[in-house]
């Protein structure tokens, strides 16, 4: 879809000053288990930009975002179908005691000193480890800017 004309957001907008951001967002996840998200907006020249982290903060969690050049409410449909989206598969299995991959992939995002991979922190050590079980096998590493503005 091409965009012939795009109307940046109004400058007396600063950043967070979206009505009513932030807020928070309730999902279910595909075991059923209920999810908290606040949901904070930054406005830009570029756009407007929606960030959700999972609740509480204290851990690493589920981070989402999108962005949209004129409008915070259709971001917002778009940040809604990406949490659905993420949370819909369960990528994390347990065997023996031990966290391994359930279905040879993983989707995540890269936390502070690990990964994150529904939700959860993955230390670099146990994500090595999770991956040694595959050896011989051929792996893509895809980083993806969450704001999927390019």
């Amino acid at each position: 879809m091409e965009i012939d004309h795009v109307v940046a957001p109004s400058g007396s907008l600063g950043p967070d000053e979206v009505e009513g951001f932030p807020l928070v967002e309730t999902f279910q996840d595909c075991c059923g288990e209920t999810r908290q998200f606040e949901v904070t907006s930054h406005v830009t020249e570029g756009g407007y930009f929606l960030r959700a982290a999972e609740l509480p903060r204290e851990e690493e969690g589920y981070r989402f975002a999108a962005h949209h050049p004129s409008s915070p409410w259709v971001a917002m449909g778009i940040l809604r179908r990406r949490i659905a989206a993420g949370l819909a598969t369960r990528y994390l299995a347990s065997h023996e005691g031990r966290r391994c991959l359930g279905h040879d992939r993983a989707v995540g995002h890269v936390g502070y000193g690990c990964v994150v991979i529904d939700g959860q922190g993955i230390s670099f050590d146990e994500f090595t480890e999770m991956l040694q079980t595959y050896e011989g096998w051929h792996f893509e590493i895809r980083i993806e800017d969450g704001f999927d503005v390019l």
